[in-house]
């Protein structure tokens, strides 16, 4: 059936790399004070991850984007903080399942980049994407809120 297997994401999350720890398909979060629940646009978030062989052996290239509308001054605070930050990244996929990318050991980090477009009716916004080189492909995990 088509709803069986639905792309996109629901939601992202950014977790600190120091907080988070994932063990038999559970995260666990230490100190919630500085997790992420990120608003993105609907069908503006995306998730890939592609094997790369290395001398050193196989990574993943990950990235996990999405669209945050406006640019009010609590995002540029917010990306003030993230960006140069390392995240563990949590999200919910297009079928309800969570999934974790990154790890302590091979973190992700954030880009924010704020455009208007050229046209009013384009949109304007914040396009924020997490990327790495991780050890590991992204583990589906149980609810972890």
């Amino acid at each position: 059936k088509p709803g069986d297997n639905l792309g996109g994401l629901l939601k992202i999350w950014a977790v600190p790399s120091d907080v988070i720890s994932v063990s038999n398909g559970a995260a666990s979060i230490s100190n919630s004070t500085n997790v992420y629940a990120l608003y993105c646009s609907p069908e503006s978030m995306e998730f890939s991850e592609q094997k790369e062989r290395t001398d050193a052996g196989i990574v993943y290239n990950t990235a996990i984007a999405g669209f945050i509308p406006g640019n009010a001054a609590d995002l540029q605070e917010a990306l003030e903080y993230i960006e140069p930050r390392k995240w563990v990244v949590i999200f919910r996929d297009g079928n309800g399942g969570f999934l974790v990318s990154g790890e302590t050991a091979s973190p992700l980090r954030a880009t924010g980049e704020i455009a208007t477009g050229k046209a009013t009716s384009e949109r304007y916004g914040c396009q924020l994407t997490f990327t790495g080189k991780t050890l590991a492909r992204a583990k589906t995990i149980s609810d972890p809120f």
